[in-house]
């Protein structure tokens, strides 16, 4: 094969990667879980009068994440996702009080009666004394 046949397979060689790597898998949809709450975003509430940072809702097991890098004193941030399922799994709350890494144990959070479980729900944080926070769903 002469050089300039080279260049042409190699040529499409690199382009038919770069197609094989802009390709989709089509996903199937997530379905609910038995008893399980569908949830769309997370609040953190920092009542402190300081500000924290680095604030994650991690849930344990998948290992998947939410955070919030910066909150000053008695103010919100909020973030929405693609909808989830939750459905008693362990979350761990973590953040940060004048550069000191604060968490809260393992949790299973669990719905209150109030909570609609036909429509989205999201997660509420509030850090609400120094290394102290509550969570639980709202809508």
């Amino acid at each position: 094969m002469s050089a300039f046949g080279w260049v042409r397979w190699l040529a499409l060689a690199v382009m038919t990667l770069q197609l094989q790597a802009c390709s989709t898998v089509a996903t199937v949809p997530e379905t609910k879980p038995e008893a399980a709450v569908e949830v769309d975003g997370v609040i953190i509430r920092n009542q402190l009068g300081t500000p924290v940072t680095d604030v994650r809702i991690l849930a344990v097991a998948a290992g998947d994440f939410v955070t919030c890098g910066n909150i000053m004193a008695r103010s919100t941030c909020s973030t929405g996702f693609p909808n989830r399922y939750y459905s008693s799994d362990k979350l761990q709350v973590s953040w940060k009080e004048y550069g000191a890494p604060q968490s809260t144990d393992e949790f299973a959070l669990e719905p209150r009666e109030d909570i609609d479980m036909e429509r989205p729900a999201r997660v509420e944080v509030i850090i609400y004394s120094p290394g102290q926070a509550g969570v639980r769903l709202v809508q």
